[in-house]
């Protein structure tokens, strides 16, 4: 991995492994509701891992905090590198996980409900019983409670990363969009909320300004409008929001003129050709 690269979409890929981690962290919570209301379904296990071809949203994760972590030295970068290792852990959990949820998808279906008959493998011999099934559906529940800790665990590393990120304009933008975000699965002081308050603990005025300020920057006024009114709405005395919107205010003007001054350019030229032509048929 070129360091220089890596460095320079450092703010992208920080945004991103919030983003994963929490899709990831939420996926799993609604697979551990669904189990416990309609039983284990292996097509949701495998859809949240994923494949080696098709890599699930936890594969993701794993794959992306291994980028940015994997190389960390522990006595330099602890929460780093714990976050690396425990998503590697939650990683290495689903899979085994993924393949219990699998055998049973796949053979328990030999056994009528309810009975204790062995499994017949074939003519001539017995299987091993309906206990193995029993033993794997207890194991999965087992499973899903460590993976429920990892994360709880893994949460509070990914709040230590990112308290270095308050000036992440990427990372600020995506998490106020998420708690607006009607396919948004956190609710109250968890998930993008959860972070936002860590990340400003004095208000988050001071995020809204910042995804103004970085809005402005790439020309898109309205969002830029919007967050830093948002921010007097918190905060009527914020000044970072009256002058953001001030500075808002003095872009469009200056970006009015310019068009209107390449309008008057344009006209100019089209003007010229158009007596050129003219004057160009009467010579004729």
């Amino acid at each position: 991995m070129d360091t220089c690269w890596l460095k320079e979409k450092r703010d992208l890929f920080i945004k991103n492994a919030a983003k994963d981690f929490l899709d990831a962290y939420s996926f799993f919570m609604d697979l551990k509701e669904q189990t416990a209301k309609y039983g284990v379904r292996y097509e949701g296990f495998d859809f949240w891992v994923g494949t080696e071809q098709a890599k699930g949203k936890l594969w993701q994760l794993k794959d992306l905090c291994h980028m940015l972590w994997g190389d960390s030295d522990p006595a330099e970068d602890n929460h780093g590198f714990m976050l690396d290792w425990m998503t590697g852990a939650i990683f290495h959990e689903a899979m085994k996980l993924k393949e219990n949820a699998y055998m049973l998808k796949r053979y328990r279906e030999s056994y009528p409900l309810g009975e204790m008959a062995p499994l017949k493998t074939n003519g001539n011999g017995q299987g091993p019983g309906i206990e193995f099934f029993e033993e794997t559906a207890h194991e999965i529940k087992k499973a899903i409670k460590r993976i429920e800790f990892l994360f709880k665990h893994a949460e509070r590393y990914l709040i230590a990363v990112i308290k270095d990120e308050g000036r992440n304009a990427l990372l600020v933008r995506y998490l106020l969009e998420a708690i607006v975000s009607p396919e948004e699965h956190w609710a109250g002081d968890s998930g993008p909320m959860k972070l936002l308050n860590e990340l400003f603990p004095h208000g988050l005025d001071e995020a809204y300004c910042l995804a103004g300020e970085s809005y402005l920057e790439g020309s898109w006024f309205q969002e830029a409008r919007n967050a830093f009114l948002t921010a007097l709405e918190l905060n009527p005395e914020c000044m970072e929001a009256i002058s953001g919107l001030a500075l808002l205010e003095r872009r469009i003007k200056e970006m009015a003129a310019l068009l209107e001054r390449e309008f008057e350019i344009q006209a100019k030229n089209g003007s010229s050709r158009g007596l050129k032509k003219r004057s160009s048929s009467g010579q004729d």
